[in-house]
């Protein structure tokens, strides 16, 4: 089969590909963080969340509860029966902890600021959150709605498996308030939904996107995952064929990161049977340029979107921010993470993470202690290159005076210091200066390579990485 793609020099892709370089979800990247005791907890956290500024929040809640767990997932889950004897136990103790967490981040943050600051965004993750039966779905969203004021406009979003959710489910969150949902899908073909244990055919997936539709959700994602095995071009474009029938508000087409060493259930994969790194850029440009025919705007690294839809817009006005859920809206928000794992984020200040493993979290917090256990204060210039990054994988390019709009932030100095850097990526065609003194990356040699020009800020990593990559920790492949 032919496709009429666009122009790549494979030879300088094929000299940086295949480096092992982060994906900058955060900077500094959670390898980075350290160990934090309560105490230190509380003081990173009173920090970022003190000052005459406050911001506005957005919620993260992350349930880790699957049914079946796929091969490919790096998120942090626990296989768990619903019709298993303790199951029910296990739930409710959960989510009895994070209710008790959300009280406990309510009353430290009104004790702050002597009021409770608006809610704009809530996001449920996992796991899987539609493990959660009607019942409990509404007990956890109205004990947080009795303690965070959520503004009438909040951007309300849920992840959800097709093959575990049912309309009831839906009518009820869409009856809470929820007004965006994210459907895994991956892959439609069948063999590569065999060998990662993920067998959801597209008439299933087509009836609860209907469903979905007809209740009234005001966007609908797909999740679409390229590089997994037994994969081909021809495949990937049935998917995406299908997808584009769907006409879903927003597309993530995510790369397969292969981590074997760090994600156990990955071991089970057929490495023999993945893709190569130029089979998987066509894959990439393929997609690309489907979804940008079709009427896609392309944001960031990889998720697409309508333009009326909520990203697209956030993109135009500059409020778009990437986070660890992907390119996602409220840039300008403090993120509190509940949960097991769950992370909070304070945009240029600092971080910190919840105990990972969901029992263990569960009885820290029935103790009445705080179960963060990393985390890291920023110093200013780790908050300016966190805000270059950003602006780097958000717009595709580093411009000094978004930036200086934006941020407030002189982005010059970082410019000039790396200018060595980035003149050998200008001459290996991945970037182009512009007239405001900062550049744009090359389309699509430029995008497909984008970590490669953002090592270039990562002071936490050699010099030389952008073209060199470093000791393996990270997926490394592009």
């Amino acid at each position: 089969m032919t496709y009429g793609l666009p122009v790549i020099d494979r030879e300088t892709f094929g000299r940086y590909t295949g480096l092992s370089l982060p994906r900058h979800v955060a900077y500094p990247m959670p390898s980075w963080w350290h160990d934090v005791d309560p105490t230190e907890a509380g003081l990173i956290r009173d920090a970022c969340l003190g000052g005459d500024s406050p911001r506005d929040l957005s919620l993260y809640i992350h349930l880790p509860f699957c049914e079946h767990v796929c091969r490919f997932c790096a998120c942090n889950k626990v296989s768990l029966k619903r019709k298993s004897p303790h199951a029910d136990e296990m739930v409710e103790g959960y989510l009895d902890a994070v209710i008790s967490e959300a009280r406990t981040r309510s009353d430290a943050l009104e004790a702050l600021g002597g009021a409770r600051r608006p809610v704009r965004q809530i996001h449920w993750g996992g796991g899987t959150p539609t493990f959660l039966n009607s019942r409990e779905i509404e007990r956890l969203h109205r004990a947080c709605l009795e303690v965070f004021d959520l503004t009438p406009d909040a951007e309300c979003s849920i992840e959800i498996d097709p093959r575990s959710t049912s309309r009831e489910q839906l009518e009820t969150l869409r009856g809470l308030g929820f007004n965006r949902i994210s459907f895994g899908v991956q892959d439609f073909d069948p063999k590569v939904q065999e060998h990662v244990n993920r067998i959801q055919p597209l008439s299933l997936v087509r009836e609860i996107t209907h469903c979905a539709r007809d209740i009234g959700f005001e966007s609908v994602n797909f999740d679409l995952i390229y590089g997994l095995p037994f994969q081909s071009i021809e495949t990937v474009v049935s998917t995406i064929t299908h997808t584009l029938e769907l006409l879903p508000d927003r597309i993530a087409f995510y790369h397969y990161a292969q981590i074997p060493d760090r994600v156990a259930i990955q071991r089970g994969i057929d490495h023999g049977a993945l893709p190569s790194s130029d089979t998987k850029l066509t894959m990439l440009l393929e997609a690309t340029r489907r979804f940008v025919e079709a009427g896609y705007s392309f944001i960031g690294l990889d998720h697409f979107a309508r333009p009326d839809e909520r990203l697209a817009r956030a993109f135009r006005d500059g409020s778009i921010h990437r986070s660890f859920q992907g390119m996602t809206t409220g840039g300008e928000l403090d993120l509190i993470g509940l949960g097991c794992s769950a992370i909070s984020v304070f945009p240029r200040r600092g971080y910190i993470q919840n105990e990972r493993d969901p029992k263990k979290y569960a009885s820290i917090v029935a103790a009445g202690e705080d179960p963060v256990i990393k985390g890291l204060s920023l110093g200013i210039e780790d908050g300016e290159r966190q805000a270059i990054l950003m602006d780097l994988y958000c717009y595709a390019g580093v411009c000094p005076e978004r930036l200086l709009a934006v941020s407030g932030i002189d982005a010059h100095p970082y410019l000039t210091a790396a200018r060595p850097a980035l003149q050998r990526l200008a001459e290996d065609g991945l970037l182009t200066f512009n007239r405001a003194g900062g550049f744009d990356l090359t389309n699509p040699l430029g995008r497909v390579l984008m970590r490669n020009v953002a090592a270039v800020f990562d002071a936490y990593l050699p010099a030389n990485a952008a073209w060199s990559g470093i000791p393996q920790s990270f997926s490394s492949s592009a």
